[in-house]
């Protein structure tokens, strides 16, 4: 099982280095995105896999997280791609695809199938179980983690307040924990603001859901620019995202 942070920056990241909020889970023949910010249809095609991912799903829809999913969808018709593809979106992600770029449902050679997510049970196939539970990130109408079961179990929470109670539940006991780490102690009150998460919040939440492996991500360069020494000062094992880094599990 392969996962690869194709953007591990938040949606006020400065610069180019941390893209927006993709990844992509390999597993058991099945090729998964989980969310899809700008820049995310570029690091598909560089791996040549816009012809083959088999499922999207989008956590919330905040722009950081899913604009790059029509992109990624109209390239992956201009590369031939023939195979369908579901896409698990809130309501407002699939009504802005809609608005935004209709000749992406209408006039592709591929069909885009997209299912709207509510907590429980999303996949059930063989090699490949995917479940949401509510995420506490109020600023968004919908907000959405995502634990997959395959060769090992990984959460996903997306944004999210710390001491998320469904996610927290979704996530006990998971292989790896993929938790957003936005703010640095410092900007505390900003992360709760807008409901995020700091570094040693996210530590914290691992501490509770027993994660075997934690991954921050979703870093703001701006408002947590002290990430890697207070990782060092918290004293729990911890992977930092970088774009392009390939996690094999």
């Amino acid at each position: 099982m392969y996962i690869h942070i194709l953007g591990s920056g938040a949606g006020g990241s400065p610069g180019s280095r941390r893209w927006r909020a993709a990844n992509l889970v390999e597993a058991n023949g099945y090729l998964v995105v989980v969310d899809c910010g700008v820049g995310c249809h570029y690091r598909l095609s560089d791996r040549g896999l816009l012809k083959e991912i088999d499922y999207v799903f989008i956590t919330h829809s905040h722009m950081d997280h899913f604009l790059g999913l029509p992109e990624a969808l109209f390239q992956a018709h201009i590369e031939g791609r023939s195979k369908p593809i579901v896409v698990f979106a809130p309501r407002r992600v699939e009504e802005t695809i809609r608005a935004a770029a209709p000749h992406i449902l209408t006039g592709m050679r591929y069909s885009v199938e997209i299912k709207r997510i509510a907590p429980g049970a999303l996949l059930d196939l063989p090699g490949l179980k995917v479940e949401a539970a509510v995420a506490c990130h109020n600023t968004a109408e919908e907000a959405y983690g995502f634990r997959l079961e395959a060769d090992a179990d990984v959460l996903f929470t997306g944004d999210t307040a710390p001491g998320c109670t469904p996610l927290e539940k979704l996530g006990a006991g998971v292989d790896v924990l993929i938790h957003e780490a936005t703010c640095n102690e410092q900007n505390r009150e900003i992360c709760a603001k807008y409901a995020h998460t700091t570094t040693f919040q996210a530590l914290a939440e691992a501490d509770v859901m027993r994660a075997e492996t934690v991954v921050l991500t979703h870093i703001d360069e701006f408002f947590n620019p002290t990430i890697y020494s207070d990782v060092k000062r918290a004293g729990r094992p911890a992977l930092i995202a970088e774009d392009n880094m390939v996690l094999k599990i």
